[in-house]
This record gives structure tokens, C-alpha cells and sequence, in this order.
């Protein structure tokens, strides 16, 4: 016969070695169901980002994000399913950011982002409770900051396209050539160039916007994953916009003055200084958040025994 301690602990044990698929299943069901609030979103955002070829990049970038943050936590964290309170808390307060979603049309976009993050946040809770959710806070702000900006596409089009133009002028008519910055009325309206003898349309592709959306997903990644104070955040954010401006604008500049003077095909270099001035204004953000990149923990080799 067994001792009585032994038989009790055996039977306390059974129960919850059965009952972990079984919550496995029942939190894995939940999160399937509160996840399918949000296909059409998913939808709608897919659908412009590949109707929208500034958007892919910034996409790229997301998917990127999400995988380090998957690989982060598999590595680091413990699979707990359970329905904790601040996983409860945060689906809760998604499904009020829902409801204000349906209520305010003007911020419905947005309002239905927030609650899609909250919402996934939520789940993460439930999976890995709330380490695991700061583990995918990089993730979870680069989607939204990526949503918020395809949201913005239309209205910062022409804004962008016009600031491009006017640098990119001004710029070149400061180092004495004669440029001309010039409006062509039509459906839709053009912006044009004239260049010595040859004119450039800054078209829709030519906005920046596909920099811009890279900078701010890069620096929305790299300030929750350093663990950024928010005032450096803010600042990382602030300085971002300009660096992409200012890339664009000078990528603008180098197409007018570089294509007419070589007999590469002028798509080559379009592309070529496109990818070079791209890859610098994500640099330099990187740069300037490497400086507040925590320091990995060194491991000291145990001492052998003397």
C-alpha cells in the first residue's frame, strides 16, 4: 500500500495534467473567435497596402518586427494559457475601442487599429501573460503606426509630393542650376521639374511616403525594443520625419542632376539612387536609437575549482 501523502498528491496532480490541453484549447478558441472581430480590417488594410506600392516596404518591415518579437518569445518565455486579468482588462477595453469605432466615423480607422492592438495584446496575455505582452510591444506599435499612416496616404499625397518639388528646387537652384518648378493643370493635376532642357513630373511615387512609413515603423520598432523612455520615443519619432523628407527630397535632386549626365537607362538609375537614399534615411535612424540600446548581459565563465 501506498502512504496516504502519496495517494493525495497523485490525485490532486491528475486533474490539472488534464485540465492543461484543455485550457490550452479553450484560451487557443477564444483568441480564434475575438481574432475574427478583425478580418475585415485586415482585409482592408491588405488590399490598400498592395494597391499602394509605397506601403509594401513599410509592410515588410511589420512582418519583420513580428517575427523577431515571435522569435523572442520562444525563446525567452513559457507557454501559460490562462485567462489572467490583464488579459481580460485589455480585450475589454478593445471591444470599448470597437464600440467607439462604430459611434465615430471620422476616427474609426484608428479607433479600430487601437482596439486590434489591444485586442492581440490581450491574447499574447492569455498565451504568455504580461511579460510576453511586452515582449510584442514592438510588433504591436509598428502595425499601428503602419495602419495609421495607410489611413493618411490620400491626404498626405499631394502635401508631400509639393514639399518634395519645392526642396528639391530650391535645393538645386542654390547650387546655380537653373530649375523651374512648374504646375500643370489637368485631371489629374501634375507637378513638374524643368531642368535645363528636361523635365521631371514629381509623380505620386515620388511623395516619400514609402520612406516615411519605413522611418516611423523602424523607429517605433527599435524605441519600444530598446525600452526607450517616452520623451526619447517623441524625439526619435520627431527627428524621423525630417530625415525622410530630407532623403527623399535629395533623392529628387540626384535623379535631376545624375540621369541626364550618364547613358545608364534612366529606370536603373531612378531605382539605384531610389535604394540609396532609402537604405541611408533608415540608417541614420538606426543610428540614433543605437545610442539608447540596452547592453546585453555579460557572461562571466565560471572560475575552475583550484
Amino acid at each position: 500500500m501506498e502512504p496516504t501523502s502519496t495517494k493525495s498528491a497523485a490525485i490532486n496532480a491528475a486533474p490539472s495534467s488534464r485540465s492543461y490541453p484543455a485550457g490550452i484549447l479553450m484560451v487557443l478558441a477564444i483568441s480564434v473567435l475575438i481574432g475574427l472581430l478583425y478580418v475585415p480590417l485586415f482585409h482592408w488594410l491588405g488590399w490598400r497596402t498592395l494597391h499602394t506600392q509605397q506601403l509594401l516596404n513599410g509592410a515588410v518591415l511589420v512582418l519583420f518586427a513580428l517575427v523577431i518579437c515571435v522569435r523572442d518569445a520562444v525563446d525567452e518565455l513559457r507557454l501559460l494559457p490562462q485567462f489572467g486579468n490583464e488579459g481580460i482588462g485589455l480585450v475589454t477595453l478593445a471591444f470599448v475601442c470597437l464600440w467607439g469605432a462604430t459611434r465615430a466615423h471620422s476616427w474609426m480607422l484608428p479607433l479600430s487599429l487601437l482596439s486590434a492592438c489591444l485586442a492581440f495584446a490581450g491574447i499574447i496575455s492569455f498565451f504568455f501573460s504580461k511579460v510576453g505582452v511586452r515582449k510584442f510591444l514592438p510588433a504591436l506599435s509598428a502595425f499601428f503606426v503602419f495602419g495609421v499612416l495607410v489611413w493618411l496616404v490620400p491626404e498626405l499625397d499631394w502635401p508631400l509630393r509639393a514639399m518634395a518639388g519645392r526642396y528639391a528646387g530650391g535645393f538645386m537652384a542654390a547650387l546655380g542650376v537653373p530649375v523651374k518648378l512648374v504646375l500643370e493643370n489637368g485631371q489629374p493635376a501634375q507637378l513638374a521639374l524643368s531642368v535645363k532642357d528636361r523635365v521631371f513630373i514629381v509623380a505620386t511615387e515620388c511623395n516619400g511616403f514609402g520612406l516615411l512609413t519605413s522611418s516611423l515603423i523602424v523607429a517605433t520598432t527599435l524605441a519600444f525594443d530598446y525600452h526607450m523612455p517616452w520623451v526619447k520615443k517623441l524625439a526619435l519619432w520627431a527627428v524621423s520625419i525630417p530625415i525622410a523628407i530630407g532623403c527623399n527630397f535629395l533623392r529628387i535632386v540626384s535623379i535631376c542632376l545624375v540621369a541626364p549626365r550618364i547613358t545608364l537607362p534612366y529606370g536603373f538609375v531612378h531605382e539605384m539612387l531610389g535604394l540609396i537614399f532609402y537604405f541611408l534615411g533608415l540608417g541614420l535612424i538606426w543610428k540614433i536609437a543605437g545610442q539608447y540600446k540596452p547592453e546585453s548581459p555579460r557572461r562571466t565563465k565560471p572560475k575552475s575549482a583550484v
